[in-house]
């Protein structure tokens, strides 16, 4: 918003003074006042590409935590037999690792 535009909406809410205080002109004050508080928060950009490797980063450190926590109760077990395992009981199939252990994995 420039200059100009925030000088006109206050002289809008100065002339709001002279009418009467009723329901018509409580709201208009609102939304004039609404957008000058836009205009002291401005929100800087985040491009969408920083946040989607954000989210998919932390996803994916959360499951590389789970499956390591789960390495650490099977140690005869190599990493990539167990995200083998862990993909066939998300498709809904038996596993040799017990279910306990899927829902707790923590020793």
């Amino acid at each position: 918003m420039t200059p100009e535009e925030k000088r006109k909406l206050l002289e809008q809410l100065k002339a709001l003074k002279i009418f009467p205080n009723n329901k018509l002109v409580k709201e208009l004050r609102k939304q004039i006042q609404v957008k000058l508080e836009r205009t002291k928060k401005k929100i800087p950009f985040v491009p969408p590409k920083e946040t989607a490797n954000f989210s998919r980063s932390s996803k994916l450190k959360k499951y590389h935590r789970y499956l390591r926590m789960i390495r650490d109760s099977f140690p005869n077990l190599k990493y990539n037999e167990i995200r083998k395992q862990f993909s066939e009981r998300k498709k809904g199939q038996e596993t040799d690792i017990p279910d306990v252990i899927w829902q707790n994995p923590s020793p």
